[in-house]
């Protein structure tokens, strides 16, 4: 109730006496404002009396008005402080309070006629009272206790204690013998000794249902806690379920065997969605095409078909119709159910058009240059009957280019040890060439026929040299180190590559240093990081063959050009290696990406996105960086950095005089 104070549970208190104690409590306040509402009609009742002349003095009534005035302002005081009382306690108030109020009613009724007076019949109010508050014993013993100041009103008015306090005028009443009065003693008693237990009865009867009605209501709160904390657990499970198939990468999509889609996590709508109809096609799992969704019936449909706007016409249809039903046994169909006012029968379920495999199948889509392959899997219930189809989307474009790399490899393998014999052969004429020019060289007669021979010793001694330099590539590295210079390292990477690069238009610059200088030394692995320059001219050779086939650029001169030069930092003690182009150069939002492993700017199937990012694995092998920086004469294009840590001038030496020795 409003304004209901919960008292605290004492030990050894059971929830009914909980509920019973704030059920007594809130009623004994409801008992103290009727009692100001009964103490204002006694003031006002005696006032009008002593006015009417109705009573001998009114004094005596209102004195005793204002003793019950006090009481009720204590009991409302003591109810204001809200203290915890025990359910004793409050029983014991509440006995108090309807005594007092029968006492003192006693009172007001001796000073006022006795038996004659008419408000004797309140006692039934306060029995009543006492019925509903208190537990039935004692409420029995309120009812003796009114039935007992009744008998004393009787004795009283016997014995003519009442003669000096009669009620006077109309309502004066006279009793010719002492028996009518202890009738109606006897007739009050037994009517509020029936009253208790009527009201008793009822109260019990009341409470028992109101016991189990809040036990039913602690269940039910109980069973809505647990069916609140198993909707937030399924809740969270559906979330993280959520969470993770968002985090994968392969798009996941879980569709009802009419073909509608009930899941799809990011993945699968960035890209599979729109291969989903192929997919399933493709699998053998679909009849067909997706059934477009079914439309209600037309409420305007007429029964043979016409459409009809007139009231006439419409009627007539209805009557139609109504006629055919009874035709038919009293069945309407569909739109004469619409046409009638009432509710359409509910469409039949769609027939399913995904038939589920038995096993997983696989096939593969091409989307925007990607393939992808789907798998389409059965989704069963625990009795094994069929609910759905998961579809699992998986981007293998990769793994279909490393596949194809891996071969390319094995080709490239075969074709370098194919290159290493043809090279051992060659040797051998070359070798042959080369002696006899010089032995024609000595006796040419005249200055053509040596310059003549010149060349051809400097073609054959620049054949030796490429023959030389593919044996060295092709030759299976090894993890020993040795000293080298920077200039011998750039100038073997660009005798690799210049010949290739002249073939395809592009000038390989070499910017320095000599490979005499001898200041800074490298202990390096010097086949990886040949083959570290290699790939970096190589990217560069690429990117300006895609930039000329998109057309000329605005910052470039037109011409293919590729830098490779080095220098030594004493004050560091590192090296510098760089190599630069004048293409397109590499975009701000994808520095970063650039030395990631299967990150590729390249079209399909030409590059793997593995160059750099193994480069990079090995200069840092070596205890160097490789980045990529702007060219320093600020013109377009990429320049790559590479360096590495420089031998202490002391211990190159020191290590070049035991490799003499």
């Amino acid at each position: 109730m409003p304004g209901e104070s919960k008292t605290n549970l004492t030990p050894g208190s059971t929830n009914d006496e909980l509920a019973r104690r704030d059920e007594l409590a809130v009623r004994l306040r409801w008992l103290v404002g009727l009692r100001w509402v009964a103490l204002g009609g006694v003031v006002l009742a005696v006032l009008l009396a002593g006015v009417l002349d109705l009573v001998r003095s009114p004094v005596p009534l209102l004195a005793v008005a204002a003793l019950m005035l006090c009481f009720n302002l204590g009991f409302q005081s003591l109810h204001r402080l809200r203290f915890p009382r025990t359910l004793r306690a409050l029983s014991s108030e509440a006995l108090m309070q309807i005594g007092l109020d029968v006492i003192g009613l006693g009172v007001l009724i001796f000073f006022s006629g006795g038996l004659s007076n008419p408000f004797v019949f309140y006692f039934m109010l306060h029995v009543g009272i006492a019925a509903t508050l208190l537990d039935r014993s004692t409420a029995y013993g309120v009812a003796a206790l009114t039935t007992g100041v009744c008998a004393f009103l009787a004795a009283a008015h016997h014995i003519d204690w009442l003669g000096s306090w009669p009620l006077r005028g109309p309502l004066e009443v006279t009793y010719n013998s002492p028996l009518g009065q202890w009738v109606v003693v006897f007739a009050l008693g037994t009517t509020l000794l029936f009253s208790v237990y009527l009201v008793s009865t009822i109260m019990t009867h009341l409470r028992s249902r109101d016991r189990d009605v809040r036990r039913l209501n602690a269940d039910l709160a109980e069973r809505l806690r647990l069916l609140a904390a198993t909707e937030h657990k399924l809740s969270d499970e559906h979330q993280r379920a959520r969470a993770i198939l968002d985090c994968m990468d392969e798009g996941v999509i879980v569709v009802d065997l009419g073909g509608q889609v009930l899941l799809a996590n990011s993945a699968a709508q960035a890209r599979a969605i729109g291969t989903l109809e192929e997919t399933l096609q493709r699998a053998g799992v679909a009849e067909g095409p997706a059934a477009p969704a079914r439309q209600p019936a037309a409420a305007s449909a007429s029964g043979n078909g016409e459409a009809c706007g007139d009231d006439h016409c419409e009627h007539d249809q209805i009557n139609d119709q109504l006629a055919k039903a009874v035709a038919r046994g009293g069945k309407l169909d569909a739109a004469a159910l619409v046409r009638l006012g009432g509710d359409a029968p509910p469409a039949p379920p769609p027939a399913p058009r995904l038939h589920p495999p038995l096993a997983p199948k696989r096939v593969e889509i091409a989307l925007d240059g990607r393939i992808f392959e789907n798998t389409a899997s059965t989704v069963r219930t625990m009795d094994n009957e069929p609910l759905g189809l998961v579809v699992v989307s998986r981007d293998v474009t990769e793994r279909r280019s490393l596949e194809k790399q891996v071969v390319h490899a094995e080709k490239l393998h075969a074709a370098g040890s194919l290159a290493a014999g043809v090279a051992h052969e060659l040797n051998t004429p070359l070798g042959t060439i080369l002696g006899y020019a010089q032995m024609l060289l000595e006796d040419a007669a005249s200055d053509q026929a040596r310059k003549d021979l010149r060349a051809i010793e400097d073609q054959a001694r620049r054949c030796r040299k490429i023959v030389q330099g593919l044996l060295d590539f092709a030759r299976k590295p090894g993890g020993e180190r040795s000293l080298r210079s920077v200039g011998e390292l750039t100038r073997k990477a660009v005798e690799l590559t210049a010949h290739a690069l002249e073939m395809r238009g592009i000038h390989l610059k070499h910017l320095g240093p000599a490979s005499e200088d001898r200041s800074g030394l490298l202990s390096v692995n010097a086949n990886q990081i040949e083959q570290v320059l290699v790939n970096l001219i190589t990217n560069a050779a690429d990117a300006i063959e895609e930039a000329a086939a998109r057309g000329p650029s605005m910052d470039s001169d037109g011409g293919g050009t590729i830098g490779i030069g080095g220098s030594f930092d004493p004050a560091t003690g590192q090296a510098l290696v760089f190599v630069e182009d004048d293409g397109p150069g590499v975009p701000e939002d994808l520095r970063r990406e650039i030395f990631e492993p299967f990150f590729t700017t390249k079209v399909a199937g030409k590059g793997t996105g593995l160059g750099l990012s193994i480069a990079r694995r090995m200069i840092e092998d070596h205890g160097g960086t490789l980045v990529l920086s702007a060219r320093k004469d600020g013109r377009s294009g990429a320049r790559f950095e590479v360096r590495l840590p420089a031998v202490p001038r002391g211990a190159g030496r020191a290590s070049s005089a035991a490799a003499v020795n």
